[in-house]
């Protein structure tokens, strides 16, 4: 259930992580872009520690965008 599930997120947010990160491998993020690489790598560590065995009443961590 676990793997599946973080899977899922791990998609979802994929597509936001990478073009960050290029920016920042770069050297031409903008701030605003820094903040949310950062924001989007501790939803990222924050997601792997979600403890599933909860279900159905599993508390996932706020994703980033819809904050």
């Amino acid at each position: 259930w676990k793997i599946v599930t973080t899977q899922f997120y791990i998609q979802e947010f994929s597509e936001y992580i990478a073009p960050l990160q290029d920016a920042v491998d770069l050297e031409i993020a903008t701030e605003e872009e820094r903040s949310l690489l950062e924001a989007w790598n501790k939803y990222r560590v924050l997601l792997n520690r979600v403890d599933t065995s909860t279900a159905p009443d599993i508390e996932w961590p706020a994703n980033p965008v819809r904050e």
